[in-house]
């Protein structure tokens, strides 16, 4: 049962990046793939003609999330440059000034997400020598505690979580991953991804991440399949939260997409451009039981600019703005029966295109030649040829010059509304080729554009110049060390950081380093080689800090870390298995990172093994001794003198376990401060503290006493657990 609250209505938008509508099974598709967005489907209002009119990513996005169809966003471009007007209220903006915390998932660098309060990121991209790629399991993770944190607040809140498992590269984990397919998808007899894997732009990226000898395009189309039925899986423990939570029915819940996907159609093999139906119609389903009928279907025409002024209207939101979109309540209440009929279409991201659709007819009508070589004008009849098979430009020219005409009717009417030209034209090096302007040809258009691996993939979706220029918070990206012995704590301070948004990479262990670690080890080898042992527990480091870094170390350090560096979050991270074994170089490989330098009781460090109890396996010179204990105390000591003598980076804070343990609010402040943004607060257990009271054996050693003297650990202050 709901819980009665006098607080306005969440927000939960569910925004999938790439979502076919005709592949869900809510939608008709002969698959099962969606049984549970199908029930949620039945418990709200599903529209079936909702569509993406400006393709892809980034313009679609900034549709929905301000209510303004390309003229009022200016966007019409993948790798748009510039900023979102300022005029331009976002839906994230409008709830905050109407008392709400928001929070976006996984979508921190359109233009249209600007003004959240907390932006936090999740793996989101594979390929296929990493396995299966987890996806929505990563974004639940960072979820989850996040609206357990929200739905505990006295205010709303409004949730944008962008799902990515539509979008290739196709990996679904088992059973997904057979769920629609039984076959040998390498079959020599089978030649259907001959002519995918002969496209030369896409070919590199499609083998990064298809199996090799690939040759049945039904085994892609059915991991595209088992991607939906995985993501519609893991939805549904969202859903399962938002009800134990008791605040279901109490949430504004939309699924969304923000275009479809051209599988095996149209030669745009497994990806998201052109101006065909596929791309274009997008699913959407409301679901809020006081003010949004359950079981009805829609088919009226709609648009993305429709759904802001649809959820101002039903969260009572106040707000100024005139949007170029209309509620959909005017649908479900039967005011109108459609939105636009007719409308205008653009495309900007391996082609540029725009065009115009109305019921029956899509005219399609190239700005400059495309990769795919395909005609100037493109017509179809929709009643006839609903996949838009059979181009009729040169049948029908009367009907092509019509289209046009009201196509450049609107056009105009726009341009004088707003008083700025038609932005499709203002893109200027829209495809990111600097300098090269208009394509002249296919053949310059095929030669030129080229994707190559997920990670590329992934750039292309990454920040882009005006997160320079403060248009997001942070406004630029936060790079986060934790360095610390091992049993100093750090897995506390790892997952307190993954919790509160940020990213510390794809594969971890149960203490929250990236795995395999044997890299790092290595580079610990090799930078312990310019280490020179003194005697006594002291060492010689003076060489590390005037030569330069080893071109080794360099490169194990930046491919154990690629998939942390390469990612596309605001705020990301890393806890390295054994970082204070090579502070010194890893400072001057990434001075602007923050680094919270993490210390512990020595006399608790020394009664639990750990990896780096003998520096000897590192490659760090020591004195050989059969006491473990001491091996202990001379490797706390080591990485004591070792982050003592390097110089500090720009960033740097020293925080205490124990502090966090036994005043955890005071820590995590101080924290927060340092870091600039809010982290949450984890359990711990008090009797992590203190520890060596209780122990019979030797832990403590003279040569301690200094640097526990200076951490505050035999000052008379000391708390005590």
């Amino acid at each position: 049962m709901a819980k009665s609250t006098g607080k306005a209505p969440n927000i939960l938008l569910i925004a999938v990046d790439s979502l076919l509508a005709d592949h869900m099974s809510c939608y008709g598709y002969h698959r099962l793939t969606t049984p549970h967005l199908d029930a949620f489907a039945r418990q709200g209002t599903r529209f079936t003609h909702t569509y993406s009119q400006h393709i892809p990513t980034t313009p679609a996005y900034s549709s929905m999330l301000t209510g303004r169809d390309c003229f009022g966003t200016r966007v019409v471009a993948l790798r748009h440059v510039g900023t979102l007007p300022k005029e331009i209220h976002t839906l994230p903006e409008i709830c905050k000034a109407n008392g709400y915390n928001t929070t976006c998932i996984g979508f921190g660098w359109n233009p249209a997400s600007r003004g959240f309060d907390k932006y936090i990121e999740f793996p989101g991209w594979g390929a296929w020598n990493e396995g299966p790629s987890k996806k929505a399991e990563n974004l639940n993770a960072v979820t989850i505690p996040e609206i357990e944190r929200l739905s505990g607040e006295q205010k709303p809140f409004f949730m944008l979580l962008r799902h990515m498992d539509p979008h290739a590269p196709y990996l679904p984990p088992p059973p997904y991953d057979r769920m629609f397919y039984h076959g040998n998808e390498a079959d020599p007899a089978n030649r259907s991804m001959k002519p995918v894997l002969a496209f030369k732009p896409f070919a590199d990226f499609f083998r990064s991440w298809m199996p090799p000898g690939i040759a049945d395009k039904d085994y892609v189309i059915a991991q595209y399949d088992g991607a939906l039925a995985y993501m519609d899986a893991c939805i549904e423990r969202i859903f399962t939260q938002l009800a134990q939570r008791g605040i279901l029915d109490n949430t504004i819940v939309v699924l969304n997409g923000d275009h479809g996907e051209t599988l095996y159609d149209h030669e745009c093999w497994f990806d998201h451009h052109g101006l065909y139906d596929v791309t274009l119609h997008v699913p959407l389903v409301i679901r809020y039981p006081k003010k949004v009928p359950t079981g009805r279907v829609i088919t009226g025409y709609n648009q993305h600019k429709d759904l802001v002024p649809t959820l101002v209207e039903l969260a009572g939101l106040k707000t100024g703005d005139k949007f170029d979109g209309r509620s959909l309540l005017q649908l479900i209440r039967g005011r109108a029966k459609d939105f636009d009929r007719e409308f205008y279409l653009t495309e900007c991201t391996w082609m540029r295109k725009h065009g115009w659709r109305t019921p029956r007819w899509k005219f399609i009508e190239a700005l400059e030649p495309d990769f795919h070589f395909k005609p100037e004008v493109e017509l179809y009849d929709l009643r006839e040829d609903p996949h838009e098979d059979h181009n009729l430009a040169e049948q029908k020219p009367d009907i092509v010059a019509s289209l046009r005409q009201r196509m450049n009717d609107w056009i105009e009417k726009r341009q004088k509304q707003t008083g700025i030209k038609n932005p499709i034209h203002t893109q200027g090096d829209w495809h990111g080729k600097k300098g090269v302007g208009p394509f002249k040809t296919s053949q310059q258009a095929y030669d030129t554009l080229h994707i190559g691996d997920p990670k590329q993939a992934a750039k292309l979706q990454a920040r882009h110049p005006y997160g320079d220029r403060g248009e997001h918070k942070p406004d630029e990206t936060t790079l986060i060390t934790i360095i610390g012995r091992g049993h100093s704590g750090t897995r506390l301070m790892s997952r307190i950081l993954a919790q509160s948004g940020t990213y510390m990479g794809t594969t971890q262990n149960v203490s929250g380093d990236l795995t395999p670690p044997e890299k790092l080890y290595e580079a610990c080898r090799v930078m312990g080689r310019h280490v020179r042992y003194l005697g006594e527990a002291r060492w010689d480091f003076s060489a590390l800090h005037n030569m330069p870094i080893d071109p080794e170390f360099r490169r194990l350090v930046e491919e154990y870390l690629a998939d942390v560096l390469a990612s596309p979050a605001l705020r990301k991270g890393w806890k390295l298995p054994e970082t204070t074994l090579i502070v010194p170089w890893i400072v001057r490989m990434f001075p602007q990172a923050h680094y919270i330098h993490w210390i512990r009781d020595p006399r608790d460090c020394v009664i639990g093994e750990h990896m780096t109890d003998n520096l000897a396996d590192f490659g760090v010179p020591c004195e050989a001794t059969g006491d473990m204990r001491r091996l202990r105390a001379l490797s706390w000591k080591y990485q004591a003198d070792l982050i003592a003598a390097t110089p500090r980076p720009q960033r740097f804070i020293t925080v205490r376990f124990e502090d966090m343990v036994l005043d955890q609010d005071a820590t995590l402040k101080r924290l927060s401060d340092f870091l600039g943004f809010s982290l949450v607060k984890l359990p711990v257990k008090a009797d992590t503290v203190g520890r060596w009271k209780t122990d019979t054996q030797t832990h403590m050693f003279d040569f301690l006493t200094e640097a526990m003297k200076q951490y505050g650990y035999l000052a008379a202050e000391e708390k005590k657990p």
